[in-house]
C-alpha cells in the first residue's frame, strides 16, 4: 500500500517517432492526482482579505451582490480563520481590520455599511490589503487577497503589479475578479500571472456570490502546498514551454536552472481541482531505439498530514523507429488539450496585434482560433470568436464584452452558456 501523495501520469502526443536527422516536436500531457489521502483532511487555517471596488459604477445591484457574498463568506469561515475587508474608490479604507471570525454579526454590519461613490484607484486598496493580510502570523495556512473591480484604475497600474508581486513573493495569492465589461483585463492578468493567483471574468452581478463561494471552498480544500516541478531533459533536447491546461489554461514560468534542467513553481493545490499540464519538448535527432527523454520530479508539502518535502518522479522514454513503419497519429487526449491551448494562444496574439495596429493579422488569428474551437466541439465560443473577427475587420475594433468572453472562454474559465452572446 502506497503512502499518501500526488501521483504523476504522463501521455505523449506520439508514442513512436520516426527516425530523422532533424529535431522533432513532441507534447507531454502531465496529469496529477491525489492518492491515499484520508476522506477528511484537517482544514488549513485561512487568512482572507476582500478588496472591494466601491466606485460609483458599483452602485446598485453590483455592490448589493458583493455585500451579500461577503456576508456569506463570513458564515463559511471557521472561528479561527482570519478575515479582513478593504474598500476603495478615489481613496481606500480598512472596513474590517484583520481578525478571527468570531463576532459574525458585527462583521456583517460593517460590510452592510459600505456605499458606492467616486472614482477608481486600486493600488491604495491593494497596499492596505497587503498590510492587513500579513497581521495574522500563520505558522502554516493559506493566505489570499480576493479583489473585485468593475472599472479601470488610472495612473497606478505599475504600483498595482508591484504590490501583487510583493504579496506573491511572501506566499500570498491573489484572485482578481472583474465584473461587467469596463475593467482592464490586461492589468488583472498581469497582476495574477504568478502561482496561487488567477483572474476570472464575472459576466453578471448575479454570479458574484457563486464565484466568491467557489473561491473560499477552493481555499478551504487546499491539501498540497509549495508544489514544484523539475524537468530534466536528455542532451540535445529542449523544454520549449510549460502550460497549465486544467483546471484552466495559463502559461507557467519554467526557469532554466542549469543546462538541461528547468524548474517551475506550481503553487498550492486544491483537492477540488484536477491538475494537468502540457510540456512542449524539442527532441534531438535520434537513431532507431528506445530512448530516455525526460525525468520529471514533483516536490510538495502535505501540511495537513505533517508530511513535508514529499517527492514523486517519472522517467519518460520515447520509441524511435524506421520512418516507413511509423504512422503520424496524435494521442486524442493530448490533441484535445493542444487544440484548446493553440486557440488560447491565437486569441492572445490577436489582441497584441490589435494593440500594434495589425488589424488584418489579428482577424486572421481570431478566425484560426475559431476554427480550432469548432473542431474541438466548442461551437458557441467559436461563434463568438467568428463574430468578433468580423466586427474587427469591419470597424477595426472588437467589443469589450466579446474580447473578455473570448479570453476567458478559451482559458476554460467560463462555461458554454456564459460564452454565448447575450
Amino acid at each position: 500500500m502506497m503512502g499518501p501523495g500526488i501521483q504523476l501520469r504522463s501521455t505523449l502526443s506520439r508514442s513512436v517517432l520516426a527516425a530523422s536527422a532533424e529535431p522533432q516536436l513532441i507534447y507531454v500531457l502531465l496529469e496529477l492526482s491525489a492518492q491515499g489521502l484520508p476522506t477528511v483532511l484537517p482544514k488549513l487555517p485561512l487568512s482572507l482579505c476582500l478588496v472591494i471596488d466601491r466606485s460609483s459604477s458599483m452602485r446598485g445591484e453590483r455592490l448589493q451582490q458583493v455585500k451579500e457574498a461577503a456576508a456569506r463568506i463570513v458564515d463559511m469561515l471557521g472561528d479561527d480563520d482570519h478575515f479582513a475587508m478593504v474598500s476603495f474608490n478615489d481613496r481606500a479604507e480598512v472596513v474590517i481590520p484583520a481578525q478571527r471570525v468570531r463576532n459574525r454579526g458585527d462583521l456583517k454590519r460593517l460590510i452592510g455599511e459600505v456605499e458606492a461613490a467616486g472614482g477608481t484607484e486600486m493600488a491604495t486598496g491593494m497596499a492596505l490589503a497587503l498590510q492587513e493580510i500579513q497581521k495574522p502570523l500563520l505558522a502554516r495556512g493559506v493566505s489570499r487577497i480576493l479583489l473585485l473591480t468593475d472599472g479601470r484604475t488610472y495612473g497606478d497600474e505599475g504600483r498595482c503589479v508591484e504590490i501583487a508581486r510583493r504579496a506573491q513573493s511572501r506566499g500570498i495569492g491573489l484572485t482578481a475578479l472583474g465584473v461587467g465589461n469596463e475593467w482592464n483585463e490586461d492589468l488583472l492578468e498581469t497582476m495574477a500571472a504568478r502561482e496561487n493567483s488567477r483572474t476570472q471574468y464575472i459576466t453578471s452581478a448575479a454570479e458574484i456570490a457563486r464565484v466568491f463561494t467557489d473561491e473560499v471552498q477552493r481555499m478551504s480544500s487546499i491539501f498540497a502546498q509549495d508544489v514544484a516541478l523539475r524537468v530534466e531533459v536528455r542532451p540535445g533536447a529542449l523544454l520549449r514551454s510549460l502550460d497549465r491546461v486544467r483546471p484552466f489554461i495559463a502559461s507557467m514560468q519554467a526557469v532554466e536552472e542549469r543546462e538541461l534542467v528547468w524548474t517551475a513553481s506550481l503553487g498550492d493545490w486544491s483537492g477540488t481541482d484536477p491538475q494537468a499540464f502540457l510540456l512542449e519538448v524539442v527532441v534531438p535527432p535520434l537513431g532507431v531505439a528506445d530512448h530516455p527523454l525526460l525525468r520529471l520530479k514533483l516536490r510538495y508539502n502535505l501540511p495537513g498530514m505533517n508530511l513535508m518535502q514529499q517527492e514523486g518522479e517519472l522517467v519518460l522514454r520515447v520509441a524511435v523507429r524506421a520512418a516507413d513503419s511509423v504512422a503520424y497519429d496524435v494521442d486524442p487526449t493530448v490533441k484535445h488539450w493542444l487544440e484548446r491551448l493553440v486557440a488560447y494562444r491565437l486569441q492572445a496574439s490577436a489582441w497584441q496585434d490589435v494593440a500594434d495596429g495589425r488589424v488584418e493579422e489579428a482577424t486572421r488569428r481570431l478566425q484560426m482560433a475559431g476554427t480550432r474551437l469548432f473542431e474541438a466541439g466548442e461551437t458557441e465560443l467559436a461563434r463568438t470568436v467568428q463574430e468578433e473577427a468580423t466586427r474587427l475587420l469591419r470597424s477595426g475594433n472588437a467589443s469589450a464584452e466579446g474580447r473578455k468572453r473570448i479570453k476567458y472562454g478559451t482559458r476554460g474559465l467560463i462555461g458554454p452558456d456564459e460564452a454565448r452572446r447575450s
